[in-house]
């Protein structure tokens, strides 16, 4: 049956955390290569003239194709890189693969009150797993607790695929795993460990979900540090057998 390994990656703009800036750019080819996955979901994707950054850089190097979605302006100029109004630069989300996709389109999950994304969005996108089409939803829900992420995670869950339709969702969902699902019955986790911080992990936001019945777990981990602020997650998933079917080759 299709296999298919992934991994989800806040890359932090690319940088390492600092407590001064200018904070230090990481190895961002080593560090996609370490994920060492046929598709990888990045968050707060960072391109400073708007066109390209160090995650398109590398994914050129390493014979990626790159789906970006923007999430807003934003700067990095400051101690910690932000999304901001007066931003040169943008942030975004973006699956890398070598795998046949096709874009979907994008489900609107904000905004909220006091996300600073103008416009919310997760980027929906179907893959072509040896013939099998799966779909992808790539998620980075805001920062702004305690009312944002539940809001977000409501309407996502009413914008996802129906049940009967393979669907994974992956990225950084800044809530915890148990309140994650149960905003969104039905779903399950495929990894449980801390992610956040990396100098001392003492939460998960940063989640892999799957309906039980449609997508099996072979394998799922975090990961170790690779330069952000998030520890990524990597999971090896295959298609049940009962959801095999053709793709629809667009």
């Amino acid at each position: 049956m299709p296999t298919l390994s992934l991994a989800t990656f806040n890359t932090h703009y690319g940088v390492r955390p600092a407590r001064t800036p200018p904070a230090e750019p990481y190895d961002m080819v080593a560090a996609l290569r370490a994920l060492d996955a046929d598709v990888i979901v990045l968050q707060e994707v960072w391109r400073p003239d708007r066109r390209r950054g160090p995650v398109d850089d590398a994914a050129d190097a390493l014979g990626l194709t790159v789906t970006f979605e923007p999430t807003g302006p934003a700067t990095t100029d400051a101690r910690w890189p932000h999304l901001s109004p007066g931003g040169r630069g943008v942030s975004g989300i973006a699956v890398l693969t070598r795998r046949p996709l096709h874009h979907v389109g994008v489900l609107t999950v904000g905004p909220t009150f006091l996300d600073s994304a103008p416009r919310r969005t997760a980027l929906d996108v179907e893959l072509d797993i040896d013939g099998t089409p799966l779909r992808l939803v790539a998620v980075h829900l805001t920062s702004r607790l305690p009312h944002g992420p539940p809001i977000q995670l409501r309407r996502l869950a009413r914008l996802l695929p129906p049940p009967g339709t393979p669907t994974v969702v992956a990225g950084d969902h800044n809530f915890w795993g148990p309140g994650v699902v149960g905003l969104m019955p039905g779903w399950q986790r495929v990894v449980r460990g801390r992610t956040w911080p990396t100098r001392a992990p003492h939460s998960q936001i940063d989640h892999v979900l799957i309906r039980p019945g449609e997508i099996e777990v072979v394998d799922g981990r975090v990961l170790a540090n690779l330069g952000s602020d998030h520890l990524p997650l990597r999971v090896e998933l295959r298609l049940a057998e009962r959801e095999l079917r053709p793709a629809t080759g667009r």
